[in-house]
């Protein structure tokens, strides 16, 4: 059993594609994902850049946040070649696909939709996807999604890598997960929040106060 944790970036098509955006507003233009064995180890990872198909440029916005620019992609192969290489890369085992959010879920099968890509092996992942923020946000008790970085942070760790890095982010999401399936651990560092998200008496402290890491995650998306 393998878990792929996976993570896009994501370019606006330009604005003169009316019918175009009718369906996406957005193309791909990273992805990046990492493999964990049935032990919760890293065993191989997978990024590539994309070509936007549909914007001769990467808008200043899309360039700001992840630092991919227009020369980043000028030679990177169009959505579908890469999608047949991760799908290579996957592999035939029985896996599940995890991501923070369902926003990837949703941008992949617009844009399958958008290029009339038809291809079982999408399929197959798009029926084993899980959203990983929302058990996360529920494993806490949080009625609100919270950001990758602040979540990080709430389990007492380091961002590692580039945030809006797409392997950066897949493989941070595979820390969160990892150490969430290790139930000892996982209580005890997150214990305390837990139990403040409980219903109880009114509490004299906010919990801003007692966790500020969770004041960042709720202040965000």
């Amino acid at each position: 059993m393998h878990h792929i944790f996976v993570d896009f970036e994501m370019n606006h098509i330009a604005g003169q594609y009316e019918e175009e955006r009718s369906f996406s507003k957005m193309e791909i233009v990273e992805i990046g994902a990492v493999m964990l064995d049935e032990h919760y180890q890293e065993i191989s990872s997978f990024q590539s850049y994309v070509k936007p198909e549909y914007n001769d440029k990467i808008e200043k916005q899309c360039t700001k946040v992840t630092g991919i620019t227009t020369e980043t992609v000028a030679d990177a192969p169009r959505l579908w070649p890469v999608l047949q290489q991760f799908l290579e890369w996957c592999g035939n085992e029985d896996l599940t696909v995890y991501a923070w959010s369902d926003s990837d879920l949703q941008q992949l099968k617009r844009e399958m939709n958008l290029k009339e890509i038809e291809c079982k092996g999408l399929h197959r992942l798009c029926n084993n996807w899980v959203d990983f923020q929302r058990i996360f946000c529920d494993l806490l008790g949080i009625g609100k999604r919270v950001a990758l970085k602040h979540a990080v942070n709430a389990i007492h760790s380091e961002f590692d890598g580039a945030e809006h890095d797409a392997l950066w982010d897949a493989r941070n999401t595979a820390k969160i997960f990892t150490l969430s399936k290790n139930e000892t651990e996982f209580h005890r560092i997150m214990g305390p929040v837990i139990e403040a998200f409980k219903p109880a008496a009114p509490m004299t402290s906010t919990l801003g106060d007692l966790f500020p890491d969770m004041a960042k995650l709720l202040e965000h998306n």
